[in-house]
């Protein structure tokens, strides 16, 4: 039972003593749709729920790339993806 959980942006690994839980990628919703501004870490491999072939795009996810200005370049890259990691203590 671990009592403590972080979403570190931008890496793929845990700091020292800590459990990697899963790593992937920072996602959001589209500044245009309700979702807002929150931005939530999805593993770079999800899992899918097999269902019917209808779309009703409830939740859509975008992710989130590096724009330099907003983030020092290097070491970041402009248009590339950032990564995240979700670790427990």
């Amino acid at each position: 039972k671990r009592s403590s959980v972080l979403m570190i942006p931008a890496r793929n690994q845990c700091y020292d003593g800590w459990t990697m839980e899963y790593k992937g990628y920072i996602v959001g919703g589209h500044y245009w749709h309700a979702a807002g501004p929150e931005v939530v870490c999805i593993d770079e491999e999800p899992e899918i729920i097999q269902g019917g072939a209808s779309n009703h795009n409830g939740k859509l996810f975008y992710q989130a790339e590096a724009k330099c200005g907003s983030l020092k370049c290097p070491p970041y890259v402009e248009g590339r993806e950032l990564t995240c990691a979700v670790c427990s203590m």
